[in-house]
């Protein structure tokens, strides 16, 4: 292979593979969903990836004193744990909205608990539950984690509304991604394959036949002739 067809071959598998690299980097694994059902203390951790560990809390007990553990299991950054004091209120896209705007919604309203970890730390809080019946969004507050996907609804005196989806953030890597990969995989075989050949090919267009050489060239059936033997050099 000529090393001008090699080189061409090495930069589109490189190119190829990088393109495979950002597509997976992109792709970010989604966590099952916990849910806790009542009980006086809610138990959440912040997961690497962007995750509350529960996404969801049900039937939690009306207008009593409630505790909160939190623990930051992600070593990568901290989070928050920030229950916002508006009631049936849930935003399904907040990847539309900005850091100011939720900043507006926590200075209006306040928040029913406001519990900040750094890695590897767990911070206990309580608040008093709210007297009526109703749902609530929790969100973290550091920068981006929210538009990740790092939300959730607690329902105080009823179970989390079924038309609530809780998926959250970007999907895990599906059928697609692995389709994508597949395909740059084969694109990345096929470039070498296709420069080898090529390289091969204008190789032996540039070989210079036996005639050229000084030799002549054998007829069909006939072994080629050996060439003369080195004299001997001269003491």
């Amino acid at each position: 292979m000529s090393r001008r067809f090699r080189w061409w071959a090495v930069l589109v598998a490189a190119g190829l593979a990088l393109a495979c690299v950002g597509g997976v980097a992109s792709a970010r694994i989604v966590v099952t969903n916990g849910v806790a059902v009542g009980g006086s203390t809610l138990y959440q951790s912040a997961l690497a990836g962007f995750a509350f560990a529960n996404k969801s809390y049900s039937n939690m007990p009306l207008g009593e004193k409630l505790n909160v553990s939190f623990f930051d299991s992600d070593q990568g950054s901290p989070h928050t744990f920030t229950i916002l004091n508006i009631s049936n209120f849930w935003i399904q896209n907040w990847s539309t909205f900005s850091e100011a705007y939720l900043g507006v919604l926590v200075h209006k309203n306040g928040a029913l608990v406001n519990a900040t970890a750094n890695p590897g730390e767990t911070i206990h809080a309580n608040f008093t539950a709210p007297a009526a019946v109703g749902y609530y969004e929790f969100v973290c507050m550091e920068p981006g984690h929210l538009q990740q996907g790092m939300w959730g609804i607690i329902a105080f005196g009823e179970a989390v509304p079924a038309n609530i989806s809780l998926g959250g953030g970007s999907p895990g890597p599906g059928l697609a991604v692995f389709i994508i990969i597949g395909t740059i995989v084969a694109l990345t075989v096929l470039a070498l394959v296709l420069g080898f050949a090529v390289g091969q090919r204008k190789g032996s267009e540039h070989e210079m036949p036996p005639e050229r050489l000084g030799y002549p060239e054998p007829l069909p059936g006939e072994q080629p002739p050996s060439p003369p033997p080195t004299p001997p050099r001269a003491p």
